[in-house]
């Protein structure tokens, strides 16, 4: 920017606030503007504009992603030992889910208080999406552990509806040899919910061992997350 006359001023500046000198920048140079396309002669008020534009959604973007990373957790994280005596039932064709005891854990973390440590019921608080998991760990120190020689059997565990047969996610343990610890863990990811539906964890013990005590290291665990 520059100024050829000003009055009797001699070389004057922009500084000098000369009365009749426009600034030389009138039109846009086309010349790159990151992110932003101008129109090549836009004038300066075009220019301010658009950039103007440009800043107040760049605002409102912060502001979604601010909200997102803000998003309200809806965990359950519960912990325990495995309800005892556990029983041994015979192995039979069908459903066996209904007539086995409850887990029943106290809360690590509840955020929505959807779970109930008095039954074990935990109740889906808004339909969406849900990481479903569980992990078991049941001891026995006493004989051949949970071998009992010539009879097979397996300890089943799973999520299973609050009533009802129907299973989310399961695992099994098979008594075929020596062994002190049963471990049993299922997840499953993404599950569809809607409001309302109930979720437990129960055992099936047909291995012809019951379970009639805790060892120290023994623990049941259920976690739920929406994502």
């Amino acid at each position: 920017m520059s100024c050829t006359t000003c009055g009797s001023k001699n070389n004057c500046h922009c500084s000098d606030n000369c009365p009749n000198k426009a600034s030389d920048i009138t039109t846009y140079d086309c010349n790159t503007l990151s992110s932003i396309t101008v129109p090549c002669g836009s004038s300066l008020c075009d220019v301010l504009g658009l950039l103007e534009l440009y800043i107040t959604n760049t605002a409102s973007e912060v502001s979604v992603i601010n909200d997102y990373l803000s998003i309200t957790p809806h965990d359950l994280l519960t912990s325990g030992l495995p309800t005892f005596p556990l029983s041994t039932i015979v192995p039979a064709l069908g459903l066996l889910w209904d007539s086995q005891v409850t887990q029943k854990q106290a809360i690590v973390h509840d955020d929505d208080n959807a779970y109930s440590p008095a039954t074990g019921i935990w109740t889906c608080p808004t339909t969406g999406r849900y990481d479903l998991a569980f992990d078991i760990k049941m001891s026995i120190t006493t004989g051949d552990g949970w071998y009992t020689s010539g009879s097979a059997g397996m300890i089943q565990a799973a999520l299973v509806t609050g009533t009802g047969e129907d299973v989310y996610v399961g695992n099994t343990y098979s008594s075929v040899n020596i062994q002190q610890s049963a471990y049993l863990s299922g997840a499953i990811g993404g599950y569809q919910l809607t409001a309302g539906d109930t979720i437990c964890l129960k055992i099936i013990n047909t291995t012809g061992t019951s379970y009639s005590g805790t060892t120290p290291g023994d623990f049941c665990r259920m976690s739920i997350r929406k994502v």
